[in-house]
């Protein structure tokens, strides 16, 4: 049975009670409805399509981090290793380190420039 004043399948919540009950309106808005969820949908697959070019330089990050961390987690053996390498071979050794010690100006060098272009996240200075 209907509420007084409304015909068969017009139904409103309490918390509208008293507004005009519009069908027409109510389509409308199912309508709009239903076109933002195809919207969505599509830009959703267009995300996923795009974002598939970023799989690849994700993937070698995902390793560097990984490889970073199992360095970090066998730090003495690294240690012990270089120390064999610097006695056994000195001189390959400090050649290595001088490469590595450039590296790391170079690095620090071109921070601010990456943070610039928002590439880096800036760090908190050190007190």
């Amino acid at each position: 049975m209907s509420p007084p004043g409304r015909t068969k399948g017009e139904t409103r919540s309490a918390q509208h009670e008293g507004t005009p009950v519009s069908v027409d309106g109510d389509i409308e808005l199912a309508l709009r409805q239903q076109r933002l969820l195809l919207r969505s949908a599509a830009l959703r697959d267009a995300l996923a399509e795009q974002s598939e070019a970023l799989a690849a330089p994700l993937a070698t990050a995902d390793g560097a981090v990984a490889s970073a961390r199992w360095l970090y987690r066998q730090r003495a053996w690294v240690v012990g290793v270089l120390v064999v390498v610097l006695v056994a071979r000195p001189r390959r050794a400090w050649r290595a380190l001088r490469f590595g010690w450039s590296l790391w100006m170079t690095a620090r060098r071109v921070q601010p420039w990456l943070v610039v272009a928002g590439l880096l996240a800036p760090t908190p200075p050190r007190y």
